[in-house]
This record gives C-alpha cells, sequence and structure tokens, in this order.
C-alpha cells in the first residue's frame, strides 16, 4: 500500500477546487479520500471489501463510504464534479461497463482520473515476468495505446497521460544514508524511462461531448 503522501498528486492533476464532488471507485483503504477531504472536497468511496470500506471509513471518517460494485455504481446521473479509480480498473470483470458507470454519474464537465498498468513496462520485460501484487485477482494488462483505445471506445476524451510518478519518489523515503546517494540516481534513472515503458499510466479524462459529433 502507498503512503499517504502518495495521494496529493492525483489532486493536483485533477486541479480540484473546494466544495466540489469527488467519487473514488475502488477506494480500498481510503487514503485519496483523506486527502480529497483535507482539500474540503465533498468525498465519497465506494469499494467491493467490506473490510476495506471498514478501514476507509477509520482513515477518511468524513466521507461517505460504501460497499458497491465499480460495474453498478448506486448513484445517480451526473452527480460528481471529479471521478478516480486508481489501480483497479483492470480488475473488472468489465471493463468497458465501469468506464460507462463512471461516465454516467460524472457530470458533463467533470474530469476523471484513471490509474492502470503497463503491459509493457521495462521492469517486467527485464525479469522475464508480467503483473502487479494483486495479478490474481482478474488482471488484465494493455499497452498505452490499447488503454488509450478502450477509453475512447467507451466515451471517454483524453486530455493527458503521464507516467506514475510513486515509484521514482518513493526513494526519496529509502531508510539509512544510503538513501542520500541511491535514490536520487534512481529517481533520476526512472524518469529517464519513456512513457510507452513507465509501470502505470495515469489517464486524465473526459466525458465526450456526444452533441458535438
Amino acid at each position: 500500500m502507498r503512503p499517504a503522501q502518495a495521494y496529493p498528486r492525483f489532486l493536483d492533476l485533477l486541479g480540484t477546487r473546494p466544495n466540489a464532488s469527488l467519487l473514488d471507485v475502488s477506494c480500498g483503504a481510503g487514503s485519496l479520500l483523506a486527502a480529497a477531504g483535507e482539500r474540503h472536497l465533498d468525498a465519497v468511496g465506494i469499494d467491493l471489501s467490506h473490510e476495506a470500506v471498514r478501514l476507509a471509513r477509520s482513515v477518511a471518517p468524513d466521507a461517505l463510504i460504501a460497499v458497491a460494485s465499480g460495474e453498478s455504481l448506486p448513484f445517480h446521473s451526473s452527480t460528481f464534479d471529479y471521478v478516480t479509480c486508481l489501480g483497479s480498473l483492470e480488475h473488472f470483470l468489465d471493463m468497458k461497463r465501469g468506464l460507462r458507470e463512471m461516465i454516467r454519474v460524472a457530470k458533463p464537465t467533470a474530469t476523471l482520473c484513471v490509474m492502470v498498468p503497463n503491459d509493457t513496462f521495462i521492469g517486467w520485460t527485464l525479469r522475464g515476468r508480467k503483473g502487479t501484487a494483486q495479478q490474481d485477482v482478474n488482471e488484465h494488462l494493455l499497452d498505452l495505446s490499447t488503454w488509450r483505445q478502450l477509453f475512447e471506445e467507451s466515451g471517454l476524451e483524453i486530455l493527458r497521460v503521464t507516467p506514475d510518478r510513486w515509484p521514482a519518489i518513493k526513494w526519496r523515503a529509502m531508510p539509512g544514508r544510503r538513501a542520500w546517494l541511491t535514490g536520487p540516481l534512481l529517481e533520476a534513472a526512472w524518469r529517464l524511462v519513456p512513457l510507452r515503458w513507465q509501470y502505470q499510466f495515469v489517464f486524465l479524462l473526459a466525458p465526450r461531448n456526444t452533441d458535438a459529433e
């Protein structure tokens, strides 16, 4: 699990504003919801796991959190200003249905932030194996162009794609005196990796205006 300090960056990417509404799909332990609350967002989270929801309620006590499926969201249409789904879409049984549900509950002017793993991550290629720490849970691994295609076919406009920077930044927190040397070197090396070979992609998306088509 990532520490709490890894999550504000996603809110920075979204450019969140106070008093707006945010839904975190598959919220896990609630760290993003807690960060959203600190920025005075009306934060809502859902997760399939009862244990995750129990933990998230203790981490983000001001958020509304419930057990629900990302492929059948229990909210009215056009409800949220921001929708996030970080490191979970790849585990959905029906990813297109999950994306359509996120679009449905998002306002027409909403921004979505979805983080997904890269099938062609250079680290997996070098190690001769693929998959995240949750690869045993119905994991779909796609490359950059295929993720783009999935989002566009689901009715989303791609605003921006950035690499998941946490694998580089986390080296700053390495314990011991060696971290002063190895941390910056590893971070610099990671930043030189082209986007198509990065570990995960962070997509900023918007519901496509079908009226203009």
